[in-house]
């Protein structure tokens, strides 16, 4: 008699083999808490979805199922746009001025982080891709039972997520334990897929469809000039290549029969690495794809537009799914409630924040999201600094470059991107690319007035180290001095502590060869002032 084995068994090597084959066999697990599978895309735009508004017919197929099997919300924003403090928020439930997660360095967080609550409450926990940028020290044994990071010639291929997953639904099969899978797909991270024109040394795996130039629509709030198509084709053919490793992952998870006892939720880290997105507080850096989907526990097919979601909702979610005990005051709130179709307060607003960079070139920005506009607090838009944001060394930002010596409209667009000003204000129903500033417009006065207001007293329960700048945001000299003062901390902090990216400008500067093992701090509020306010 012949054995017909799930293929993700088949997958996998020796050593798990027969564990897996007998666990499989036996039927359910003991253990019947649902799993959590996390899946997140890297710099990809909520927007790039169809179910998002999408205009390219059948480009995300996969991402799409999620959203027709689950509810998805669609005001759901991630709080900062960067990437180690955005997934560090998701991981540790708070802000990143409070967990001390500002940028890419390690920090002491004095409570337990979501994978280590589960972890004590009996889960197997597993990472696979952006490993180090995923909690706040790069001790992953601390975090996880099971660790994949790959080459970046071979980490955004459907093989290699294949593999990678098989192995950790082995792992925690082996144990008899739930599991929290991280999975974190790479792609759309710059550099994109050009096919033999990619990047020397990435991952030169083709995506399942390729677009032509004529297929895709320059994002808004980019000059419509076609300069920029090649680029934003390649951003959408990688996007399709996350699609085909995110069907990848979930046809794991359906061979593995664990399907039907599994929480997915699915999300961005923040925007597209383009100018006015990634590292910029603007809608299109800091909207995310949120989609759930769970089993006969939440309805599918919903869309929930009436309330407004955010990464620090992300820990008090799972820990309440899977019934585990908060390690601590958290910054937001579980999602189940809303699911189910209670109410909650405060669901008509977001704070979101963006501190600094892997390169210790701080840039502190606030901003507060209501459905109908975002009001920002630039600390550095006193003409002295330049924006630093990762697209600053690709192509679409020499793209604008090029254009603006010819164009003197486009011009004034790019000299706003590099310096902005202090503060700006968007009525985003009408203007949802954020492209006309209305903050010395004074029909809107009185809205700006509320939400700086609203966003003063978000900072100050906070203990926001950045509210010293907007308190003297209408001093230029004053402002001045925050931000040297901000500067020098981040500079000093660059030449002693554990650090998440190389930086030979670090070096240059003085620090020490070889892994630094020193940690920053965080600053917790110990009360959880801001229970009701995101």
């Amino acid at each position: 008699m012949s054995l017909s084995l799930p293929p993700f068994i088949n997958a996998l090597g020796p050593s798990l083999w027969l564990i897996a084959l007998c666990t499989h066999l036996l039927g359910a697990a003991a253990d019947e808490r649902p799993n959590v599978l996390f899946l997140t895309m890297d710099d990809m735009n909520y927007d790039s979805i169809e179910c998002y508004g999408l205009q390219i017919d059948g480009l995300t197929p996969h991402m799409d199922s999620l959203a027709a099997k689950g509810t998805r919300f669609e005001y759901a924003y991630i709080q900062t746009p960067s990437c180690s403090p955005s997934r560090n928020v998701l991981h540790t439930g708070h802000y990143p001025h409070n967990s001390g997660m500002l940028g890419f360095f390690g920090v002491d967080f004095p409570q337990d982080t979501l994978p280590e609550a589960l972890r004590k409450n009996g889960y197997y926990t597993g990472i696979i891709l952006k490993v180090e940028d995923s909690t706040p020290t790069n001790n992953v044994k601390r975090y996880w039972d099971y660790v994949k990071d790959y080459p970046k010639n071979s980490a955004r291929s459907v093989a290699s997520f294949r593999e990678s997953f098989s192995q950790l639904v082995a792992g925690a099969q082996a144990e008899g334990k739930p599991f929290y899978a991280n999975v974190n797909v790479k792609d759309p991270h710059l550099p994109f897929y050009r096919g033999e024109k990619t990047k020397e040394g990435f991952d030169q795996s083709p995506p399942s469809r390729h677009l032509s130039l004529d297929e895709v629509t320059i994002p808004g709030f980019l000059p419509q000039h076609d300069n920029f198509r090649q680029e934003v084709t390649d951003y959408y053919n990688t996007v399709r290549r996350g699609d085909d490793c995110v069907g990848e992952v979930l046809a794991v998870l359906e061979e593995s029969g664990l399907k039907d006892n599994t929480l997915i939720i699915y999300l961005s880290d923040h925007g597209m690495s383009f100018p006015f997105a990634k590292s910029n507080l603007y809608p299109n850096g800091v909207r995310t794809p949120w989609i759930m989907v769970w089993p006969g526990k939440i309805e599918a097919g919903v869309v929930d537009a009436a309330n407004m979601v955010a990464s620090i909702d992300l820990m008090p979610t799972v820990l309440d799914a899977t019934g585990t005990t908060a390690p601590g005051p958290l910054a937001g709130r579980s999602l189940l409630p809303l699911l189910n179709g209670e109410a909650q307060e405060d669901r008509d607003h977001v704070f979101v924040e963006h501190n600094e960079g892997p390169s210790a070139d701080p840039r502190p920005m606030r901003a507060i999201h209501t459905r109908n506009y975002v009001y920002i607090f630039n600390a550095w838009g006193t003409g002295d600094y330049h924006a630093i944001f990762e697209s600053r060394w690709w192509r679409s930002y020499a793209t604008f470059a090029q254009l603006a010596r010819q164009n003197p409209d486009i011009q004034q667009r790019f000299d706003f991107l590099r310096y902005r000003t202090v503060e700006e204000l968007y009525d985003v129903q009408q203007d949802p690319f954020a492209l006309n500033n209305l903050i010395d417009d004074p029909e809107y006065a009185g809205v700006a007035d509320e939400l700086r207001d609203r966003l003063q007293t978000w900072m100050a329960a906070t203990n926001d180290y950045a509210l010293e700048g907007f308190l003297v945001r209408d001093d230029l000299e004053q402002l001045r001095a925050f931000m040297e003062t901000t500067v020098a901390a981040s500079k000093e902090r660059s030449l002693r502590l554990e650090w998440k990216r190389w930086q030979k400008s670090f070096y240059e500067a003085g620090r020490p060869q070889g892994a630094l093992t020193e940690l920053g701090e965080a600053n917790l509020v110990i009360k959880d002032s801001s229970k009701k306010s995101k």
